[in-house]
């Protein structure tokens, strides 16, 4: 079973300033005016060439990737605060899509400053290195349900994965209620459940008041512990 243990004790204590530092000093060094995006907006084309890191100051993006025949699994969602597009520095042409799922804006910094930038500062380096350890976590969470959790333990996992994600970025709300600006497609294609399925779930847990989405806003209910126990097996060490 998983302990509660949060992101940051987990974090060796001896490199923790160093990632703070780091991610200042990467900040420090992205385009002062943020890139604004209107929803529906692609930030990074699939299959494209692509050159910049990005900080996510406001709205909510994914990465997707959408096969020949129109279907598409959205593989990661962003949150305002986190860092986007590492791969950059290491790829010339991006495997996946990023789009904006709300309006949204964010900095950017090209790739050759950001590796100037971890050549001169190794707290640089060590935060690019920790975000990419950061993204294989979250992959490989997905990864487990996806190949091992029914639709409950999907769907549960998936809102309260939100809930901790959003409460560890400081919206103290998340704990009761938050905003989730997904339709029932985007929720389907993230979880890999048909929409049908996702809108049965959401119903039982609204009758079994644990959980209910009303006009794009999460609520947690009375028995919200059921809702707890049935992603309980699907996460990890920190509640995602």
């Amino acid at each position: 079973m998983p302990l509660n243990l949060s992101e940051a004790s987990l974090t060796r204590p001896e490199i923790a300033a160093l990632l703070r530092r780091g991610k200042a000093e990467l900040l420090a060094g992205m385009s002062p005016t943020p890139q604004v995006m209107q929803r529906g907006d692609i930030l990074v084309q699939m299959e494209e060439p692509h050159e910049f890191v990005y900080a996510i100051e406001s709205g909510w993006l994914s990465r997707s990737r959408t096969l020949s025949d129109g279907r598409r699994q959205i593989i990661v969602l962003f949150l305002p605060g986190e860092v986007c597009g590492i791969k950059t520095i290491f790829m010339t042409h991006q495997a996946d899509a990023v789009e904006a799922l709300t309006a949204a804006s964010a900095r950017r910094i090209h790739y050759k400053e950001a590796c100037d930038l971890a050549a001169k500062d190794f707290a640089v380096a060590i935060f690019l290195a920790w975000q990419l350890a950061q993204d294989e976590r979250h992959l490989h969470n997905w990864n487990v349900r996806l190949g091992r959790a029914n639709g409950e333990e999907r769907l549960a996992a998936f809102l309260l994965e939100l809930r901790n994600r959003l409460a560890a970025l400081g919206v103290t709300s998340a704990e009761s209620r938050y905003g989730l600006p997904l339709t029932q497609q985007q929720i389907a294609d993230h979880i890999g459940l048909t929409t049908v399925h996702v809108g049965r779930l959401l119903r039982r847990f609204r009758e079994l008041e644990m959980v209910d989405i009303r006009s794009n806003e999460v609520v947690f209910l009375a028995n919200v512990q059921m809702l707890e126990e049935i992603a309980r097996p699907m996460h990890d060490l920190v509640g995602e």
